[in-house]
């Protein structure tokens, strides 16, 4: 199957026509307005019961407890894509600094949070993620995806220099 390129729109086309959709306006346009959903505390499906998966970074470390907590990480990763990570080793007051660094990016406005927006081709930087069909309502999701290995390896162009402590952390 060919695609035709005239169809193929890029992260930076959806990032600057969500951030037109919004521009200078104080309405949610209804493609992304949800007056029939709850704000907050939203569960998915009937079972409450669910609790954010919890990965033992100690455990996963511990030859005694690792493939019991491997098990558990996989099973994180497969009915959820995501975990709480536990016992790292990170001071509190780190975390804490790098939850707050990501919070003043976010709040940055649009042009400097582009500035680092994801290149043509490209996986990582700052961008917009919509999913689902098109005849659905739309999520509003601002992301900004790193690479964390080392220096060399990471493009540290697409690290935030606003705030100045992003890179630090």
């Amino acid at each position: 199957m060919e695609i035709d390129a005239d169809l193929v729109v890029t992260r930076a086309e959806i990032t600057d026509a969500a951030a037109a959709t919004f521009a200078d306006s104080t309405v949610i346009p209804d493609r992304y307005a949800r007056p029939d959903e709850v704000g907050d505390g939203v569960v998915v499906g009937d079972d409450e019961s669910h609790e954010l998966p919890l990965v033992d970074m100690a455990r996963l470390l511990d030859s005694e407890s690792s493939e019991a907590e491997t098990a558990k990480l996989g099973s994180a990763c497969r009915d959820w894509g995501f975990f709480q990570l536990t016992n790292h080793g990170l001071d509190e007051s780190v975390v804490q600094e790098m939850k707050n660094n990501a919070m003043q990016f976010f709040r940055l406005p649009l042009e400097k949070k582009n500035a680092v927006g994801i290149r043509a081709g490209g996986l990582r930087g700052f961008g917009h993620h919509f999913s689902g069909p098109s005849r659905d309502k739309l999520d509003w999701a601002e992301s900004l995806i790193l690479t964390t290995q080392e220096n060399e390896q990471a493009n540290m162009e697409l690290w935030p220099a606003d705030p100045p402590t992003f890179r630090y952390f």
